[in-house]
């Protein structure tokens, strides 16, 4: 399960013989269907050259799947949507039964958007929403035991989450 944006999907696949095929031929790719149904609207407006090229190849090879903010696999993994940043930007919980740890993926680029949860980046297409979800996501695992994993944060980039006065912070493990 991957967001959409070029810095989460580069890796997706290579240049063989002048055309884009799957990094991995035999995996399934999950990708978030609200997520996907965006890009694809907004590629058939404009072409996005890391949607075309990194994303567009593995539908093509048929080794996607589009899943919804329902979706889990197994009994440890779980989407957690986390709106804002992109529409149908997704985290992914992971623990059975709990939330022993938390992937973020791009709701916080910086760990000054644990103590300042409203401010958001250039790139969140709602910037609204994302403080909204943000402060969200920091008010549910605040205090908890659950790790926290970032895409962004420098390392150490996994901690837990606590309260600082009315704000949080994210303290490495």
């Amino acid at each position: 399960m991957q967001h959409l944006h070029v810095d989460h999907v580069g890796w997706n696949t290579r240049l063989e013989n002048g055309r884009w095929v799957p990094t991995f031929p035999k995996a399934r790719y999950l990708f978030a269907k609200q997520e996907f149904d965006h890009w694809s609207a907004q590629n058939e407006k404009t072409e996005i050259p890391p949607f075309v090229d990194s994303v567009l190849p593995v539908v093509e090879a048929n080794r996607h799947e589009l899943v919804g903010n329902d979706h889990e696999i197994g009994d440890h993994v779980r989407i957690l949507p986390t709106p804002g940043h992109t529409p149908g930007h997704i985290a992914i919980t992971m623990g059975r039964g709990k939330d022993d740890a938390v992937f973020s993926g791009d709701l916080m680029h910086s760990p000054l958007q644990t103590l300042y949860p409203e401010l958001s980046i250039k790139f969140d297409v709602d910037p609204a929403e994302a403080a909204k979800t943000r402060r969200s996501f920091l008010e549910r695992y605040c205090d908890t035991d659950t790790l926290c994993c970032t895409a962004h944060f420098p390392s150490p980039s996994v901690g837990k989450i606590r309260s600082k006065g009315n704000a949080f912070e994210c303290v490495a493990v």
